[in-house]
């Protein structure tokens, strides 16, 4: 897998499956908000209240990975957009051009250098995944991290989330706001590669028609599709 591949999609698993999904457990639940919150730390509470307050976002990233020296081995700008339930648009600009839609039901990946689109069930993820730290299943956020708040200054505060899981797909995750707007994320791996996606520009919580996520792919497209989906397991 190439290091593209391999940060995008660790986004999308964060971002596009849990930040702008509602849980679909959330009703059934018997324990209300105010027992999880209960049980939770101060700064991971803090945190899930601070992404939860994020119901739609848009804006540019800047992405860029660096090697345990420091050195930077890559770079990639783009746009995205996102919103609940489910809905989600990440484009990456050339010279490694990609698309990502996702309406809640199904992942449309694109690769316009290619020619080719892959297509998949878009699917609540496993507790295992970092994506669970966006779901507002607070107890089980609780469960498979620790997390840490740092002050940086008056407005920007960065928590340090530590995964339990030793097989996690991150060494340390560290999510950076000024007030309630989200500024960066960045994934550390046992290597000692870092992997940074910065957001500017973003609009929070404005109106996003669905039609913005509808997949446009041109004519002569190689779709290869797995809609496969998993049995429930309840």
């Amino acid at each position: 897998m190439s290091l593209r591949r391999l940060v995008t999609g660790l986004f999308v698993l964060i971002l596009s499956a849990s930040l702008f999904a509602e849980s679909e457990k959330a009703a059934e639940a018997p324990v209300t908000q105010a027992n999880e919150s209960a049980e939770l730390s101060e700064d991971l509470a803090e945190l899930v209240k601070l992404l939860n307050g994020i119901r739609s976002i848009s804006g540019a990233f800047v992405q860029y990975a660096v090697d345990k020296r420091g050195t930077t081995i890559q770079e990639s700008r783009g746009s995205f957009k996102a919103k609940r339930p489910d809905y989600f648009f990440w484009h990456t600009e050339a010279p490694l051009e990609q698309m990502i839609y996702a309406d809640g039901k199904q992942l449309t990946v694109y690769d316009p250098d290619l020619e080719q689109a892959t297509v998949q069930p878009h699917n609540t993820q496993t507790e295992q995944s970092p994506a669970i730290l966006f779901s507002g299943k607070t107890d089980v956020i609780a469960r498979m991290y620790s997390v840490d708040q740092q002050v940086i200054d008056q407005a920007t505060r960065q928590f340090t989330l530590h995964p339990r899981d030793k097989e996690s797909l991150f060494e340390t995750m560290r999510i950076r706001f000024s007030g309630s707007q989200l500024l960066e994320m960045r994934l550390r791996d046992s290597l000692g590669q870092e992997s940074t996606i910065s957001f500017v520009h973003t609009e929070v919580n404005s109106e996003i028609p669905d039609s913005a996520f509808e997949p446009a792919l041109p004519a002569g497209t190689d779709v290869i599709e797995d809609l496969s989906y998993p049995r429930d397991s309840s």
